[in-house]
């Protein structure tokens, strides 16, 4: 038979060798993580504290939500304690102005009630004796 002179002729590689470098690919292109050299063992063997920041990030993602709750009822009782203000101004100034004397003559004049001319007259008590 003649020989095939375009392909150099392959010496057969030592079974160890070639072991090995199996070995090597299929370390180095793991089906999770590509080309990192990181086994099961290692993520098993550290479980604990993946769970722990998996919590962790939990926490973090309520505490965000909470404090936007939190943030938005703070605005709506803002806006509502505003509303009240003007309500209580309003009445405040109604009621000073319904209390001025000139108003209140106003209103009780019908009574026969006239306001007063000179000054107030001091009425006082004896105290009896016993």
């Amino acid at each position: 038979m003649a020989q095939n002179r375009f392909k150099p002729i392959e010496v057969e590689k030592p079974a160890e060798e070639e072991l090995q470098k199996r070995r090597r690919k299929s370390a180095s292109k793991s089906p999770f993580f590509g080309s990192l050299n990181i086994s099961a063992y290692y993520i098993f063997k550290n479980i604990n504290f993946i769970f722990f920041l998996a919590f962790l990030g939990i926490i973090y993602i309520a505490n965000s939500h909470y404090a936007l709750k939190v943030i938005k009822e703070i605005k709506f009782l803002q806006s509502d304690l505003e509303k009240t203000s003007w309500k209580s101004n309003t009445i405040k100034s109604e009621l000073m102005y319904e209390s001025m004397q000139s108003r209140v003559f106003e209103k009780v004049g019908h009574l026969g009630l006239k306001p007063l001319s000179g000054k107030p007259k001091k009425i006082e008590v004896e105290k009896s004796k016993k």
